[in-house]
């Protein structure tokens, strides 16, 4: 394989010394008006309102199987308003699961009763040997109003069976405009 060659260019002209004092000198009068025109622009919104986002360290420890769901602690606030839609809410978590069990997700909806599998895929985690990232997405249907969504755990499996939820955080979206 033969290459090609670079080819040489002529050495750049020098330019003179009062153009680039000029440049300078236009720059620095722009910064005034370039700073005017940025205290003016509206400040970028948040992709996520604050209260459909929120983190916790529970550092919450399950054990003894197939228990009842517990809170992490964290929730989200979302508002319909006069509409019914589906919220999008999604929840991150480190976490480990000691082998013959594996650690269960769901919601509760403004304090109500939480079941398995009644909004998403439900099994979060198994067994592995050190502490992974965990994500899982689930679609909440709600009517209208202010709800407040909050994310629950429990253990599936056999009495000798333990999980531990380090780290969480929880999204929810409502509305993307």
């Amino acid at each position: 394989m033969t290459s090609t060659p670079p080819t040489s260019r002529p050495p750049a002209r020098r330019r003179p010394t009062t153009v680039i004092l000029a440049t300078t000198a236009l720059a620095l009068a722009a910064v005034p008006a370039f700073a005017a025109v940025s205290a003016l622009a509206p400040s970028a919104a948040s992709a996520i309102p604050t209260p459909q986002k929120a983190c916790a360290s529970p550092g919450l420890t399950l054990s003894g199987g197939t228990g009842p769901y517990q809170p992490m602690g964290v929730s989200v606030t979302v508002n319909d308003g006069t509409s019914s839609r589906n919220i999008v809410v999604f929840t991150s978590l480190d976490g480990n699961v000691a082998p013959n069990g594996e650690m269960r997700l769901s919601w509760s909806v403004d304090g109500g009763a939480v079941t398995d599998f009644t909004y998403g895929p439900g099994n979060i985690a198994e067994n592995q040997q050190f502490d992974g990232t965990r994500t899982a997405m689930d679609v909440i249907p709600l009517g209208p109003g202010t709800h407040t969504l909050t994310p629950e755990f429990r253990l599936s499996g056999g009495t000798s069976a333990s999980g531990i939820v380090d780290r969480l955080c929880v999204v929810a979206e409502a509305n993307t405009k």
